[in-house]
């Protein structure tokens, strides 16, 4: 049974956890703020850009670009993982790598390899446990820029265009509340359009080849780039949420050990009080 003075260190250790944790989630909710408005500076340009790719690409041959041409058979495809290099933060970590682990155990009998592409140790520690196929992992990055987004699209543009991988997926965590996230499981490359031919062809300066050249190269990019920050956004929100919960779980436990606390206090004042009074009526029938 614990004693008054176990239930009180137990209650000052759990108070200092408390501590901890609020202070982390105001430090998350800073961060959060800072994150949402750098997602915000690209969020317009990268869906207009988006919107304009796929209206174009939607008028051209397949072979017109080597990112856009489809292999007739996939026997190699890659999966590039975004998550984080810290923990703490709920599930967030947890569904991307489950999210590519089941995807590799649904499709390791259809494809020859299933490759991953990792940004985020985390992801890494748990894909290394179970043996899966790490072709390349982007870990401690402090500052994502546009070097480091650079050498990552064109890392993952090169294994496909040179035929080591036939199909490129994305997968991160898509930031939508601070209290909601949701998963993204999408095909990456080749580029598809989901816009029809409507109306007339885009008239092209100076000429088709060398826009396309430099725009599909740029939405790779851009779009891995957006994918990044909604991934680090998403995080400081779902580490957020954890820590907030964390907190409360501790006042919880606080108040239930007080409770307990007083109790024993309670039972020991008035054991005491009976052998006092035990006491008192022995000596008055002597």
């Amino acid at each position: 049974m614990a004693t008054l003075r176990d239930i009180k260190r137990k209650i000052g250790s759990i108070q200092s956890t408390q501590t901890i944790t609020r202070t982390m989630k105001m430090v998350s909710a800073s961060k959060l703020r800072r994150a949402q408005e750098e997602l915000e500076k690209i969020t317009s340009y990268a869906t207009k850009l988006e919107e304009m790719t796929d209206r174009i690409i939607a008028w051209l041959p397949k072979e017109s670009h080597p990112l856009l041409s489809e292999r007739e058979e996939i026997k190699r495809v890659l999966v590039v993982a975004i998550a984080s290099d810290r923990g703490l933060c709920g599930g967030f970590n947890m569904n991307v790598s489950l999210s590519v682990e089941n995807f590799i155990a649904r499709n390791k009998s259809q494809y020859e390899r299933i490759g991953v592409y990792v940004f985020g140790r985390k992801i890494r520690e748990y894909l290394q446990r179970r043996k899966l196929d790490i072709v390349r992992e982007w870990t401690d990055v402090k500052k994502v820029d546009d070097e480091v987004v650079l050498t990552i699209t064109d890392e993952i543009t090169r294994l496909y265009q040179e035929g080591e991988f036939d199909r490129v997926y994305l997968a991160y965590n898509h930031f939508v509340t601070p209290v909601k996230q949701t998963l993204i499981f999408d095909e990456f490359i080749p580029i598809k359009s989901s816009s029809q031919q409507e109306g007339l062809d885009y008239l092209y300066e100076p000429n088709r080849e060398s826009i396309i050249n430099l725009l599909i190269p740029k939405y790779i990019k851009t779009r891995l780039y957006y994918a990044i920050l909604d991934s680090q956004t998403a995080e400081h929100a779902a580490r957020m949420a954890a820590m907030e919960n964390a907190t409360n779980n501790c006042g919880e436990m606080v108040s239930t050990l007080t409770l307990a606390y007083n109790k024993r206090r309670q039972e020991s004042i008035t054991r005491e009080m009976m052998d006092i009074v035990g006491g008192a009526e022995a000596l008055r029938g002597e």
